[in-house]
């Protein structure tokens, strides 16, 4: 059975130890995925995990569902929970389905948005912008989330926020970041074309802007975790 394994600098950090809430665990694991630290195969176990970090079970399930709902962990019957193994062709899809979603979105929100909407998303790019200044990815993926999310509830669309947050694809945008090539300040100068072609109500332009925006990442992903695969099995050799 594939033995866990818990990054020591993480575990003792106490940030970690205090907060038992089930966003900050899911972001958790999803970094030690991103570093490798977690492996594909490796077994997840609630209670370790709940142990390790100094919190009740509670969030940590909790957070383990939203990572099987996203498709970075599987539930394997009578066995337990582990990390999945994600080809190319799964990153592809997961991203192709979040573009034609979010593009769908920007496309309605550009007839639709307000100027209250506006000036939310202008607020997160904001704080996207200092944030990005300051190298606090922490604090620009938690407005790059809410930027987009404004996006699809000005769509005006009960049905697709609806899909929007049970496929939780805004959750991929922590391991996005990590991932990809583009720095931070990169990152908002995209969101901030996007936010132009809203305001501007470009129907088209907006909806162009989310889908390559979001297909951008989807090589990134791919290109680390073939990097990572590569160097384990070097390792193995």
């Amino acid at each position: 059975m594939p033995k866990m394994i818990i990054d020591d600098e993480i575990k003792d950090n106490k940030k970690y130890k205090k907060n038992t809430m089930r966003q900050d665990i899911r972001k958790y694991i999803q970094n030690s995925i991103t570093k490798g630290i977690y492996k594909p195969s490796d077994r997840i176990v609630e209670t370790k995990l709940a142990k390790d970090l100094g919190v009740s079970q509670a969030p940590v399930r909790e957070a383990i569902l939203e990572l099987v709902m996203m498709g970075m962990l599987e539930d394997r019957p009578y066995s337990g929970t582990y990390v999945k193994k994600l080809s190319p062709e799964d990153i592809e899809d997961i991203y192709e389905i979040r573009a034609m979603v979010e593009e769908h979105a920007a496309k309605n929100a550009a007839a639709k948005i307000n100027e209250d909407q506006l000036k939310k998303l202008s607020k997160e790019l904001e704080i996207m912008r200092k944030a990005a200044e300051a190298g606090d990815v922490e604090e620009f993926v938690d407005a790059d989330i809410r930027f987009h999310e404004i996006v699809v509830d000005s769509a005006g669309s009960k049905s697709l926020k609806r899909i929007w947050r049970f496929l939780r694809m805004a959750d991929w945008t922590y391991t996005t970041t990590q991932l990809t090539k583009y720095s931070l300040l990169e990152l908002c100068n995209m969101h901030e074309i996007i936010f132009k072609h809203l305001k501007s109500r470009n129907v088209l332009s907006a909806a162009a802007a989310m889908h390559l925006h979001i297909m951008e990442f989807a090589g990134d992903v791919i290109s680390r975790l073939e990097e990572q695969e590569r160097e384990r099995q070097n390792i193995e050799e």
